[in-house]
């Protein structure tokens, strides 16, 4: 694959998006039989025991009749054993190791070796030789990431929303015949506003009936966002019985217009402060920044691939923003290139709005520069003068 290689050899994944990318590029190689080593390492265990079992693998591989598919693992083995015999232990989240020899075509094969360090630590040990990369175990790490809950509340009307890594949906609508108040005169208007108060309270409990079921289910729930109109929100939160536990994960209750799919939107924009965790978040405040430069610093920003990638190589980007949609081997081979620079490297996941932006407006990258724009052009010409 073309993106570069870290010095070390070790991928520290940091983001959804760049683990995303990676197990893209691993689902690609394809062994002959079983030749393809995946190796997953927990942190609690001891590099030693990793080596013995890897020199016992060698061994019994010397037993594969098929001399292609003997070849092929041995040198895996060997290979693997010799990258890791210098490690005192695996990092704190645990290692895996993807490693073997890729068959372009039948006779042609390519050596490919990764290691990577997931955002999340590795539960388990496993070794496994066959035909592709496992990377079920990542996968999960995708699956089980941050989650948190959206509750827009009205007057007879909820939405009940998730926010996971960069997209919301609407799980569910509740509805409930709650009547306007409004002044009936005499008795008939304090019974009036007993009646709707008692049919507001009957609302609120089966809101929160809805809630428990639904985010109860979810071990990964980080937190809670409650919102609304007016005082809606907090009846809700006095009123309807929600399961203590849930109560303790409300990060924040704010206004909201209305209890539909606007009124999720505005609730995630005006709780942006506690959601700053979330993805789809965090890409719209990168995005906003992005425009910031654009309208108000132009002379520090740049866009297009070629002047991205200059001012990547010369150090003077300060942040680098990419659009997921260009593919994951452009996205790691920036993500590479930044580490060995010490340049961040900002993903726009494909499922915001903003990376439509991203793409039309400014080709998918963007440099934020710590210098004029002036001064990475003046680099530019003298490196083409010096080149000719």
């Amino acid at each position: 694959m073309s993106f570069s290689r870290p010095p070390n050899g070790v991928y520290w994944i940091k983001t959804p998006v760049e683990l995303r990318a990676f197990i893209n590029i691993l689902k690609k190689f394809r062994g002959y039989a079983t030749t393809l080593i995946t190796l997953y390492i927990n942190s609690e265990r001891p590099m030693p025991d990793v080596l013995s079992l890897l020199r016992s693998e060698w061994s019994t591989a010397a037993n594969i009749k098929d001399k292609t598919t003997r070849t092929h693992v041995q040198d895996t083995l060997e290979r693997i054993i010799n990258n890791l015999k210098g490690e005192p232990k695996a990092p704190e989240n645990g290692m895996a190791v993807f490693a073997g020899f890729h068959m372009i075509s039948q006779g042609n094969y390519e050596w490919v070796y990764y290691v990577v360090v997931p955002p999340q630590p590795i539960q388990t040990f496993k070794y496994i030789c066959d035909t592709t990369f496992h990377t079920e175990i990542l996968e999960d790490q995708l699956r089980a990431g941050v989650v948190y809950g959206i509750v827009v509340v009205e007057r007879g009307e909820a939405v009940i929303a998730l926010l996971k890594g960069n997209q919301w949906e609407v799980v569910k609508t509740v509805e409930f015949f709650v009547p306007n108040k409004h002044s009936a005169g005499g008795q008939s208007a304090n019974r009036f506003k007993r009646q709707t108060e008692h049919l507001a309270e009957a609302f609120y409990k089966l809101l929160a009936e809805e809630v428990n079921k639904i985010f109860l289910q979810i071990p990964t729930l980080k937190g809670i966002i409650v919102a609304g109109p007016g005082p809606t929100k907090e009846d809700f939160l006095e009123q309807g019985g929600l399961d203590y536990r849930l109560k303790e994960k409300v990060l924040a209750v704010v206004p909201a217009c209305c209890a539909n799919e606007y009124g999720v939107i505005e609730a995630i924009r005006n709780a942006q402060e506690q959601l700053k965790e979330s993805e789809y978040v965090h890409a719209k405040e990168v995005m906003d920044r992005v425009m910031y430069y654009a309208v108000k610093k132009s002379d520090y920003i740049v866009y297009g691939r070629e002047k991205v990638l200059k001012a990547l190589e010369t150090g003077l980007a300060e942040v680098v923003v990419v659009a997921e949609e260009l593919g994951e081997d452009v996205v790691m081979d920036l993500v590479m290139r930044g580490d060995s620079k010490g340049v961040k490297i900002e993903v726009i996941p494909r499922g915001v709005e903003e990376s439509k932006t991203l793409m039309q407006a400014f080709g998918g990258y963007v440099a934020l520069l710590s210098t004029p724009v002036w001064v990475l052009e003046q680099q530019i010409q003298t490196q083409t003068a010096e080149s000719q």
